[in-house]
């Protein structure tokens, strides 16, 4: 599965690695969220999602008020995210 623009490499602890693909309309008036996680032992920069290195994922069709609560969640995630930076 080559990568794509609505998708997020997430690699900032290499043992819970993956990625996260948004997309609209999969089935209509719904928006699809899919996630991969990564064997960690593999380069989450790969251009390519192969069977061997995805250990696992899951689909998610929500409702345009699901995606928007969760949108709201994800700012406020950030908000505490930005005022408590990580250590090197």
């Amino acid at each position: 599965m080559a990568m794509n623009q609505s998708r997020i490499r997430c690699a900032a602890i290499s043992y819970r690695q993956g990625f996260v693909e948004v997309l609209p309309n999969i089935h209509a008036g719904l928006v699809n969220l899919e996630t991969w996680r990564l064997n960690p032992e593999v380069d989450a920069n790969c251009k390519v999602l192969a069977d061997d290195i995805v250990t696992s994922n899951t689909e998610l069709e929500m409702t345009v008020a699901e995606a928007e609560k969760l949108v709201e969640m994800l700012q406020a995630a950030i908000r505490v995210a930005v005022a408590s930076p990580r250590k090197p």
